[in-house]
């Protein structure tokens, strides 16, 4: 299953705090089975998730939970699809470059080509 979502990051959410909600949801989606990337626009976020329908529906509920973004909204939900990003636990991409991001997301990939 996929599902892909958009929300707005709240005003407050720092470049450190992005960091650390990116290396958690690696570890949490490599243990849940999850794959996906995350996408960052100013304050405009749109997730990919894919993986199992019940570890979706679990994660997806925490993230609408979340006190981070805002303005949570489902653009679109498969069943039965072929995974795309089936060696990323959280790929990320910044549209606006922020360094330090780019060298976790950098040494994260590394880290799985070595595994792969």
């Amino acid at each position: 299953d996929a599902l892909v979502y958009a929300s707005q990051a709240n005003p407050q959410l720092t470049d450190a705090e992005l960091e650390v909600i990116l290396v958690k949801s690696r570890v949490l989606n490599r243990m849940r089975g999850l794959t996906g990337a995350l996408l960052k626009d100013g304050a405009l976020i749109v997730q990919y998730l894919e993986g199992e329908a019940a570890a979706l529906d679990r994660t997806f509920a925490r993230i609408a939970a979340s006190p981070l973004h805002s303005d949570v909204r489902v653009l679109a939900r498969s069943r039965g699809v072929e995974r795309v990003f089936d060696t990323w636990h959280m790929g990320f991409r910044d549209f606006q470059p922020l360094h330090s991001r780019g060298r976790s997301t950098e040494a994260w990939e590394r880290a799985l080509d070595a595994v792969a």
